[in-house]
């Protein structure tokens, strides 16, 4: 498809940086974040890459967004509240950004006359049992007294809006559904980076329960290939693809295991289960794989070596991972006010 410049909100974020390295120099890329997780600091280059623009703002800020989608003919909406702590610490807050956000995005992606949307939603769409699922498979969401499920239900509607919007104003709108990504810059919660962020700082990796619950681990450059499909397959307007790797399927306490057998003095402990947990997770791809030539490249065990070496050469050059970078983006702020939003993935 045509394309010229694209928009990618979170755009600092874990998934946004891979996906910018991977366009730029075919597309201009613009970055729009609020930057409390700043995976771009990780990413130094990107700034100094020709054609990439990088801006401050929020998605609960409309005057923002028009400002930074401007010229651009395709979005890629990743900005969001994520992460199972933030479900349970900031439910509301949660709800409004990846809700209200999605539409304001939405909304002046329709006012700028933007061909191609593409929003990335989440297996937990699929509940506490999603098993070999499919893209018609019946959405399990837990119950509303539990914040756990407070994400899933946002980026349920996150992916309604993007649909019915695209539908009412002639818009190619493409939902992703990615499975457990993991990889380099991963700066916010998932199992492998806090594994990956025990063992470089020499902590033990901590298992929650039995470590029984499944997963099917995707490697990030994956994913960033589905995404790029699907941005030039004209066929995928108006679809919802499930984009994971069903072969990479392990345990949690399999997964700090493997990772033990990399780093042979890491240790494994033991906490108990606090919260709701959802208890296997694996996608059929089947339409993916059809529609877009989709095919993981990346097995486990080399994503999992990536990973780590990544994580601990961090560690030696002295730049500690899980925090936020607020820090060293307070100059790209903008100067009407504070980003009024919290985390963007």
């Amino acid at each position: 498809m045509s394309m010229s410049r694209v928009l990618i909100t979170g755009g600092a974020g874990f998934i946004g940086t891979h996906l910018a390295e991977r366009l730029c120099g075919q597309l201009e890329v613009v970055l729009f974040d609020n930057f409390h997780r700043d995976s771009l600091a990780f990413a130094p280059h990107l700034r100094a890459q020709p054609g990439v623009t990088i801006t401050s703002g929020d998605v609960l800020d409309r005057a923002a967004i028009s400002e930074a989608i401007t010229g651009a003919d395709t979005v890629v909406h990743l900005a969001a509240i994520a992460g199972v702590s933030s479900y349970y610490a900031m439910p509301l807050r949660t709800l409004q950004v990846n809700v209200l956000g999605t539409v304001n995005v939405l909304e002046e992606a329709v006012a700028h006359g933007v061909k191609r949307f593409i929003d990335c939603s989440t297996s937990e769409v699929y509940g506490p049992d999603a098993l070999w699922v499919d893209e018609e498979s019946p959405h399990g969401i837990g119950p509303v007294s539990d914040n756990r499920w407070v994400y899933a239900s946002s980026k349920l509607a996150g992916e309604q809006f993007t649909l019915r919007y695209s539908q009412e104003h002639g818009m190619c709108g493409t939902v992703i559904r990615p499975f457990n990504v993991y990889g380099p810059r991963q700066t916010g919660e998932g199992a492998i980076s806090n594994f990956c962020r025990a063992v470089a700082s020499g902590e033990p990796m901590t298992v929650y329960g039995e470590g029984t619950a499944i997963r099917a681990w995707c490697y990030v450059s994956d994913l960033i290939e589905a995404m790029v499909a699907a941005l030039n397959t004209p066929e995928a307007a108006g679809q919802v693809f499930n984009v994971g790797n069903p072969t990479e399927a392990e345990s949690t306490l399999g997964l700090a295991r493997r990772i033990a057998r990399l780093e042979p003095q890491a240790e494994i402990r033991f906490e108990a289960v606090a919260r709701s947990d959802v208890r296997a997770r694996i996608p059929r791809i089947d339409k993916a794989r059809a529609m877009l030539a989709y095919e993981p490249k990346v097995d486990l065990d080399e994503g999992l070596r990536r990973t780590l070496d990544w994580f601990k050469k961090q560690k030696v050059h002295g730049n500690e991972q899980g925090v936020h970078g607020d820090e060293g983006c307070r100059d790209r702020r903008r100067q009407d006010g504070p980003a009024v939003g919290v985390p963007v993935r």
